[in-house]
């Protein structure tokens, strides 16, 4: 009996380790699973997650979703009534927006519960490392109109956010900041 009951235990430590709640051990039970199916999107992922790592073995698989389209720029007056914007969220609710008035220029990024400190961002093929500050609060850093970063957000498609070792930590849209950073800086400056 204690033999069957060891291997029992041996046969289940991913759900166990799920179902104690260490979220390492949870995202480590979600990369085996990762590991043995086809991929992200396969009914075998979804049904291992769900039975092995989610700590509710009756769960039925949710299938795959897609992921949202983007958030489209908007530009306008902030609400403290001084500032200019231009910006758009991510589909986890967190921000990378444009701010100036006729005394200041920066980008931020909004609702990130990352610490200050450098960052690369990565538009197309080419990466900037940018020193983020809590100065205003949200991380952010100075760039006056006409930087090349400037240059390269209202050129760009999508931004990437990476930790310097290069782990992606989010992405946005660039579609419409162009026409939005543009229209806000000519609201802080007349250009």
């Amino acid at each position: 009996m204690r033999l069957i009951l060891l291997l029992l235990c041996l046969a289940c430590p991913l759900s166990a380790a799920a179902q104690q709640g260490d979220p390492m051990d949870v995202q480590r039970c979600i990369w085996r699973c990762l590991a043995a199916s086809s991929g992200p999107a396969s009914s075998e992922y979804n049904q291992c997650v769900v039975r092995l790592c989610s700590g509710d073995p009756v769960a039925s698989p949710s299938p795959a979703v897609p992921p949202p389209a983007p958030l489209a720029w908007r530009a306008g007056l902030a609400s403290d009534g001084v500032h200019r914007f231009a910006g758009a969220d991510a589909e986890q609710g967190y921000g990378f927006y444009y701010f100036c008035t006729p005394q200041a220029s920066f980008f931020a990024l909004t609702a990130l519960p990352m610490a200050a400190g450098q960052y690369r961002f990565v538009i197309g093929d080419v990466a900037y490392l940018v020193p983020l500050d809590r100065s205003r609060g949200d991380l952010s850093v100075n760039i006056p109109p006409g930087d090349t970063f400037m240059q390269g957000v209202q050129a760009g498609s999508w931004l990437r956010v990476e930790a310097l070792d290069g782990t992606s930590l989010i992405q946005f849209s660039l579609s419409g900041a162009g026409e939005s950073t543009r229209s806000a800086v000519e609201g802080c400056f007349g250009r």
